[in-house]
């Protein structure tokens, strides 16, 4: 019994570690595709792409915000 329980515990750490190096080549993956595809700022022609103006959040997505984070929070007690 002592035997299958250090084996089933190997099998675990090394699950746990596998995981970890999986998450890890990912972020490793992602990091070199943005790499790759920030590389070429220009279309075929040859004219360099402007990158978009970043917009301010609309009021909706403001609202949303407030209320996922506790906005309604004690709003009966008024």
């Amino acid at each position: 019994m002592v035997t299958l329980k250090w084996l089933l515990m190997l099998a675990g750490a090394a699950l746990f570690g596998s995981a970890g190096a999986l998450v890890a080549y990912d972020i490793y993956i992602s990091t070199q595709l943005r790499r790759l595809l920030s590389r070429n700022k220009t279309d075929e022609s040859g004219a360099d792409l402007k990158v978009r103006a970043v917009r301010k959040p609309t009021r909706n997505q403001i609202t949303w915000k407030a209320h996922f984070l506790g906005g309604h929070a004690g709003h009966d007690l008024r």
